[in-house]
This record gives structure tokens, sequence and C-alpha cells, in this order.
């Protein structure tokens, strides 16, 4: 119960990074404090690694160790560096709730990587949700893609290789977790080739000072909510597949959108409200067909 619990709050806390996305954009002059984000889940996983955690880092050079580490490596690749920035020009370019709807499309993902990396094979009733997950997706995407007669907007793109980026990474956690079940220290290692990734591929880019600008410039309260709301998001997920399945962490994340729903009904009122608050009474079905209409 506790990884469920876990990946429960885990989808909490992306449904207000979601949110808190939109408002950022308006203000935003680099990029959009994706970086700041990663930073966040480095000194917050060192904190906790230091701390509390259950594995040294001697641990990591025996082969077995090295093995989880490159795990770990691959998973913050797929999740802070392709998901992450994916998922915030995403957001950016369709908004919370749909971008939310879109990461639903993680549970399905994750089937096939959760069977070729871990040998988890699912049963019947996740195979069920699954497809009713594909179902609902596809009805939402059917009006828009009938009015328009061309390929989905960049925005969906971005939202479905997001989802697909953060399947992959829930898979290659749990790997990684079978051998270093210290989640602190996994979610440290992703945090920190992603920082080294950001700051090597933006300074060869853009130059030393105008990269060192464009990462460290956005740094409003919207900002400082994204980064810390995504950081834990992560740092619970990475918990929730210690206790529990690559398929159950994946299915309860997909409960971001709903979050997301209600944050934009209640508090924040970013996005269409009458919308969203049919979505929460009509969902999956007629709901999405009413949003996609609304917006397009």
């Amino acid at each position: 119960m506790l990884g469920e619990t876990l990946a429960l709050l885990a989808a909490v806390a992306y449904g207000c990074a979601g949110v808190s996305i939109v408002h950022s954009k308006t203000t935003a002059q680099g990029d959009n404090g994706v970086f700041l984000s990663v930073v966040i889940t480095l000194i917050a996983s060192g904190v906790l690694w230091l701390g509390w955690g259950t594995t040294s880092a001697v641990t990591l050079k025996s082969a077995e160790g090295l093995w989880a580490a490159a795990f770990f490596a691959l998973a913050g690749f797929a999740s802070n560096i392709f998901g992450r920035q994916a998922m915030y020009r995403a957001t950016e370019k369709i908004g919370a709730v749909r971008a939310g709807l879109l990461r639903r499309l993680i549970p399905v993902f994750a089937l096939p990587c959760a069977y070729m990396l871990l040998s988890q094979i699912p049963n019947w009733r996740t195979v069920l949700g699954g497809a009713i997950v594909i179902a609902g997706v596809v009805f939402y995407m059917r009006p828009s893609l009938k009015l328009s007669r061309t390929l989905p907007s960049i925005g969906v793109v971005l939202g479905l290789l997001s989802a697909a980026a953060y399947a992959l990474a829930y898979c290659l956690r749990a790997a990684g977790l079978h051998t270093v079940p210290d989640a602190a220290l996994g979610t440290l290692i992703g945090a920190s080739i992603a920082v080294f990734w950001f700051m090597n591929a933006t300074m060869v880019r853009h130059g030393v000072r105008q990269g060192f600008w464009y990462l460290t410039s956005d740094r409003t309260p919207a900002h400082w909510r994204t980064a810390i709301a995504l950081s834990a998001g992560q740092l619970l997920q990475f918990f929730a597949l210690k206790s529990t399945s690559v398929a159950t962490v994946a299915i309860l994340g997909s409960l971001e959108v709903l979050f997301s729903a209600a944050l934009v009904l209640l508090v924040s009122r970013c996005e269409a409200v009458a919308v969203v608050s049919r979505m929460l009474w009509k969902f999956p079905g007629g709901a999405l067909r009413a949003y996609e209409e609304s917006v397009f």
C-alpha cells in the first residue's frame, strides 16, 4: 500500500507542476526553468541519500553496482533530459490538462518496456486498463484530426514522446533498484547526468556566457514552484517503485490529469473553466471531445 500511496502523491505533484508550467511560460526568458528543476532534483536527492540513504557509493564499484548505476543514468537521460523537456514544451503549447491527458499513455508504453527489461508479464486487468486508456486518448484526438485532416500538432507529438520517455525511465529505474535498492541514490545519479548534459549541450550551442544565462535566467516564483513539484514527483515515483510494480506506478501516475483539471478549475483558471468542469464530471468519454472542440 505504501508504493501506491507514494505513486498517488507523485501524480498530485506532477499535476501541480503542469499547471505551474503554463503560468511560468509568460515570463520565460530562457528554458522556462527546465534546468532549475533538474538542479532541485539533484540537491533534494543528494540530501536524502546523505541523510537516509541505505547504500554506500562503494557498492557501485562492483559489477552489479556498475550495472545498476548504468540503469539509473539511462533513466535520468530518458526522464530528466528527454522526457522533462518534451513535457515542458508540450504543456506550453497545448496546456496542462491536454498534456496531462497524453501522459495517460505512460502505462501503455510501460507495459512492453516492463516485459522486455524486467520480464514483468501484465495480468488481464492491466491489459484491459491499457486498452481503455488507448481508447480514451484515440477518442480524444479523433475530432481534431477529422477537422484538420493533417498530422497531429507538435504539442501532441511532444506529449506522446514525453509519455514514452517516462515509461522507459520507470522500467530502467526498476531494473537498477533490483540490484541497488536505494531510490535516493538512483535519483541522484540520474539528475547528475542531466545537469552535466544540460550545461555542456547548452554552452556548446549558445556559448559559455549566453548558455549560462539561458539556463539560469528563469527563477520567478512560478519557476520555483514547478521545479519543486517536479522534483517531488520524481522522488516519490522512485520510492514507489521500491514497493510496487512499474505498471501500478504508471497507472496511478496517469491520474495526474485529474489533479491538473481540478487545479485549473478551482485555483488557476488558466484554461477553459467550463470545459475542465465537464471533464471532471464526464471523464474520459464525452469530456475529451468537449475539451477538444472548445479549444480548437
